[in-house]
């Protein structure tokens, strides 16, 4: 069963006329540090009416108690959910995303616990959100924590050959090219501002992708053909502390294998064609970059996920 705390906001806190409430979410698993990090850059946030909530995901590293401990003793608004079990990026989400619309969110905030977030984010995100209705989700623009001014996403789009989804500004250095407001196809999970009648109409992440990968763009898909669209926020700024010199091996790979099926099978064009592509694109991009060790796993998770549908 989750277990919620509720520690009360300091005495002054804006509580102007009227600001649409937004949750913003983390999720934490075994990684307390980062999470610390990313929350102490969301108190610092500037909008006036947000709600700060960590779900943890099953933490054996005793991070969740590390977490509760930091905020103890601080008089500051934060909302704590302990899951019994690791249940995946899409279901410990889905957790947070259930109790936010329970307690009447007009929009949440998921945030990935490994980033940093600019003060003005969550205001700019909602500005734009409050004037666009058909907005359903928005991502911020989302830079290298190490490389402050090096891109790592503007949103994403889809490429018809090899068809996949691609992140726009993917390792490029910022520029004009990347401070235009607009609708794009695609966001990254890593941040996205989530309309509560998406929630309510669209619901969640779908499961089906555990433990992580894919799920984020499958979700984008499922939005937009729902007829919601999705919006790119350059003044919204981020920042991600992603590993660019590391590519999967291992178990990470089986996962991106095999969660790759459900994703073309669902919205590929056309389905079985756009992952036999995908496939053979991914396995010989890791080949020519020296990565050998990916691809056996990387296989063997198509090849079960292929065997889960059946």
């Amino acid at each position: 069963m989750a277990d919620v705390i509720h520690v009360d906001p300091p005495q002054g806190m804006s509580e102007t006329k009227n600001p649409p409430l937004v949750y913003v979410m983390l999720l934490n698993w075994n990684d307390a540090p980062n999470t610390l990090a990313c929350l102490r850059s969301v108190y610092d946030l500037d909008y006036p009416n947000y709600r700060v909530l960590v779900v943890d995901n099953g933490s054996t590293d005793g991070s969740d108690q590390a977490i509760r401990q930091a905020f103890s003793e601080e008089p500051t608004r934060i909302e704590f959910i302990a899951n019994g079990q690791n249940l995946g990026f899409a279901g410990g989400a889905n957790v947070g995303l259930e109790h936010a619309q329970r307690q009447r969110a007009d929009y949440v905030f998921f945030v990935n616990n490994d980033t940093v977030v600019d003060r003005p984010l969550l205001t700019e995100l909602v500005r734009v959100a409050e004037a666009n209705p058909r907005a359903g989700l928005l991502t911020p623009k989302i830079y290298y924590h190490d490389d402050p001014t090096l891109v790592w996403s503007a949103g994403a789009r889809w490429v018809s050959f090899p068809p996949r989804v691609k992140m726009i500004g993917l390792r490029k250095r910022d520029g004009p090219r990347y401070d235009l407001l607009r609708q794009v196809e695609y966001a990254t999970g890593c941040a996205l501002l989530i309309r509560h009648e998406v929630l309510d109409t669209v619901g969640g992440f779908d499961p089906i992708y555990w433990p992580i990968y894919h799920e984020d763009y499958d979700y984008c898909a499922r939005v937009t053909k729902a007829g919601w669209q999705v919006w790119y926020v350059p003044t919204a700024r981020m920042w991600h502390k992603d590993a660019r010199s590391q590519r999967g091996t291992g178990t990470k790979a089986f996962n991106l294998g095999k969660n790759i099926v459900p994703f073309y099978m669902r919205h590929g064009r056309p389905p079985r064609l756009s992952l036999a592509l995908f496939v053979t694109w991914a396995v010989l991009r890791e080949l020519v970059g020296g990565n050998v060790a990916f691809v056996r796993p990387y296989l063997s998770g198509v090849r079960a996920g292929l065997s889960r549908r059946g």
